[in-house]
């Protein structure tokens, strides 16, 4: 049977209510009637009272207990299968590494079989770990605000690209309603041009049998009028023609025009993927610089099982690039877990160092706007001849080697 809140030791309150009730909870709860709170109390005078109604058994000590079951119903099912220490150690330390604190401690205290050993063991863990977090508070807050902005930056850079792309597609429809109004107009005039055609055969066939017919004077006149109506039709028809021939170059051109847009809405769609996917990984790498879990007390640290975006020591080769990036180039790649390399492909650093670096390096990156293409040919070569990964990357910006740095994790 699941402990109760006030069946708890009262020395592992504070942590409970702090660890599992954020700000923003305590306001909430706050507000309901069953516990009858004054809204003008400060975040830690709310702390305080609801540390004190977790220790009553009475309707408000009751329905903060039925919010802690309800909020963690699901992720207390493992926690209460287990029967034993051991078991109970293993979860913690997988809900830990995985970032859910408040659930493992909950599922810890409120468990009928875990020690007293267990418990006051897991509480200095997670004592360390506010420790932890608040001496890499600043540093990781700096962080956080600089991946914002890049993440601000490139989604404005997105939208307005989004809106080229939309503007472009509704010319490309504009220009596909002209081109099959061009297309009803030629059908149009080749169905006019062959009526006509048909006009001047009959026409002809009426002279050729007024001729045989005789000489006299009504069948001269008939066959000058003929004659005549026939050359108005004739010229008719070569306008019918002139026109005809126009309109197929004006619907060539539209044609031509209309294949344009497409291959350049292709593109489009294709540089909205690629930034799509770099905001992805930089968001990745947000979520990961501002996780309260410490890596160092993880014990997937520097491993393939490691659950945030790291590089496990992996040696990272960056060919090419912007020479002033490259600071920040090295900053990001250790800050993944990374060691980082430098070659400018040739520029002011001879090449025949780089089969040396490409020995010592786990993945080798390219910018195709910062290197040659001689270069960047005879490094894929080598990478291909000594099997390494390979990633030839859009732009030599922040942001598509973040996206390249979460490909090779994955």
């Amino acid at each position: 049977m699941q402990k109760k809140l006030w069946e708890i030791q009262n020395c592992y309150k504070c942590s409970l209510i702090g660890t599992c009730l954020n700000r923003l909870e305590l306001r909430t709860l706050a507000k309901k009637k069953v516990f009858s709170i004054e809204s003008k109390l400060s975040d830690y005078q709310l702390h305080s009272r609801f540390i004190a109604i977790s220790d009553r058994t009475d309707l408000p000590g009751k329905a903060l207990q039925k919010y802690f079951q309800r909020k963690y119903r699901t992720a207390i099912k493992p926690y209460l299968k287990a029967v034993s220490d051991e078991e109970l150690k293993i979860l913690w330390e997988k809900d830990v590494a995985e970032g859910w604190l408040d659930s493992a401690w909950w599922g810890i205290l409120s468990h009928p079989h875990a020690s007293e050993q267990l418990v006051a063991t897991l509480y200095r863990d997670l004592h360390m770990l506010s420790h932890d977090f608040l001496c890499n508070y600043r540093p990781r807050m700096l962080h956080a605000r600089q991946q914002e902005n890049k993440i601000r930056l490139l989604e404005e850079v997105l939208g307005s690209e989004r809106q080229i792309y939309r503007k472009e597609k509704r010319e490309l429809i504009a220009d596909l309603d002209q081109a099959r109004k061009l297309a009803a107009i030629n059908k149009a005039l080749i169905d006019e041009n062959q009526k006509w055609r048909n006009t001047a055969d009959r026409f002809h066939r009426q002279l050729r049998t007024a001729a045989s017919e005789g000489t006299d004077e009504a069948n001269v006149q008939k066959i000058a009028d003929l004659r005549q109506m026939n050359n108005s039709l004739c010229g008719e028809l070569d306008e019918t023609v002139r026109n005809f021939e126009a309109v197929r170059l004006e619907r060539s051109a539209a044609l031509a025009q209309v294949e344009e847009l497409k291959a350049a809405l292709c593109r489009q769609e294709r540089r909205e993927v690629e930034q799509e996917r770099e905001i992805e990984s930089l968001e990745q790498m947000l979520i990961h610089a501002i996780q309260e879990v410490s890596c160092a007390k993880c014990k997937d640290h520097n491993t393939e099982h490691c659950p945030g975006l790291n590089l496990c020591g992996k040696t990272v080769l960056y060919v090419g690039g912007l020479n002033k990036m490259v600071p920040h180039y090295r900053q990001l790649v250790e800050k993944s877990g990374g060691r980082f390399l430098h070659h400018d492909g040739g520029v002011e650093c001879s090449r025949s160092i780089l089969p040396k670096l490409l020995n010592t390096a786990d993945a080798v990156f390219c910018p195709l706007d910062c290197i040659s293409h001689d270069a960047c040919q005879c490094i894929k070569k080598m990478c291909k001849r000594n099997q390494k990964p390979f990633v030839l990357m859009r732009s030599a910006g922040l942001s598509s080697l973040a996206k390249g740095l979460n490909e090779i994790t994955q």
